[in-house]
Parts: structure tokens; C-alpha cells; sequence
């Protein structure tokens, strides 16, 4: 599991691999490692989620490559599986989290997180069910349809579906809302 701090550390040493190589990487980053970051939501999280651009990619490969065996992380530490979701988006709501000389790291704001989350409506062992009740603490949200209003904001509501709805129904749940 990565903590806040060697999320820190690797985009540390990232940056200085960049500079080695006189590259700039636009990072934007989201899920359980953006929680983790920005919104101190959760201690740790499995992987980085991130979308780059892919420019030079032969090259960053190798330099992510490097950082997993010095970091001792899985082959899978960078998981770039979010482009799917994000080509469904209708547009994003991000902000700038940090900046080095050569790296840039970007985050999607809480409503945009919990809209990602409630799309993945992943069953545990995943954690979307837990992130996505901090965000509607953290935004104040108390009726399914405040939910579903942010879900539509980022999506096309015909991406609600039976999980996606059942999802959004135990988090009312969990929260003690009754959301029929």
C-alpha cells in the first residue's frame, strides 16, 4: 500500500528522472490515490491511477519501470485502466495538486471523485463504497437525488444503471438516509 508520503517520494524522484531526461509529465491523477492525496480521506492506497500523455511514452515506460523496482511496487503500480471511464466523461472539474520543476500532478475535485466512484460501483474488496461515503460527508450530500445530480453532471445518465443505482441506494443507506 502507498501512503501520502511515498506518493510524495515517487513523484520526487520522478521528477528528477524527468529532469535527467529534460521531459515534462502532465500527471492527472484520480481514484483511491487522489483520496489519498488531496482529500487525506483514506491512508493508503494500491496504485496510482493516472492518465499522461503519452508522448516520449517509450522512454516514461522505463523510468516507471525504474520506479517500481526501486519503490518495490507491483507491475501494476500505474494504472492507466481510468481512460476507459474518462472517455465517457463530459467534462472534468480539476485542480492542480502539486508542481516540481518537470512534473505536474492534477486531481479531480470531490464531486468529480464521487461521480468516478458511484460509475465503478465496485464490490469489496474494492473501497468505492467507503470513498464515495466520505465524499458525501465531505460535500454535505443527504438525498439520493443530490447523487444522482452530480453523477450527471460528469456522465451520461443512461450510464446509471442496476449497479450503479443499487450502489447509490446502500450508500443511502449506510449514511441512515432513506433514499427510495
Amino acid at each position: 500500500m502507498l501512503n501520502k508520503k511515498e506518493l510524495y517520494a515517487i513523484f520526487e524522484y520522478l521528477n528528477e528522472r524527468l529532469k535527467e531526461n529534460q521531459l515534462h509529465l502532465e500527471l492527472v491523477i484520480y481514484g483511491g490515490s487522489a483520496m489519498s492525496l488531496l482529500y487525506d480521506k483514506r491512508p493508503a492506497t494500491r496504485d496510482i491511477d493516472a492518465v499522461f500523455d503519452s508522448r516520449n511514452e517509450k522512454l516514461l515506460l522505463n523510468i516507471f519501470h525504474d520506479i517500481e523496482e526501486i519503490f518495490g511496487l507491483n507491475s501494476d503500480w500505474l494504472n492507466q485502466d481510468v481512460r476507459d471511464p474518462l472517455s465517457h466523461i463530459k467534462s472534468e472539474d480539476l485542480v492542480l495538486f502539486s508542481s516540481w520543476e518537470y512534473l505536474t500532478v492534477i486531481l479531480p475535485k470531490e464531486r468529480q471523485l464521487l461521480a468516478m466512484k458511484v460509475l465503478a460501483a465496485r464490490a469489496e474488496p474494492s473501497l468505492d463504497f467507503i470513498d464515495s461515503k466520505l465524499l458525501c460527508d465531505t460535500l454535505g450530500i443527504s438525498k439520493k437525488s443530490e447523487v444522482i445530480e452530480i453523477f450527471v453532471e460528469f456522465f451520461p445518465r443512461e450510464l446509471l444503471r442496476e449497479r450503479q443505482l443499487r450502489f447509490i441506494r446502500y450508500l443511502g443507506e449506510d449514511l441512515g438516509y432513506e433514499w427510495r
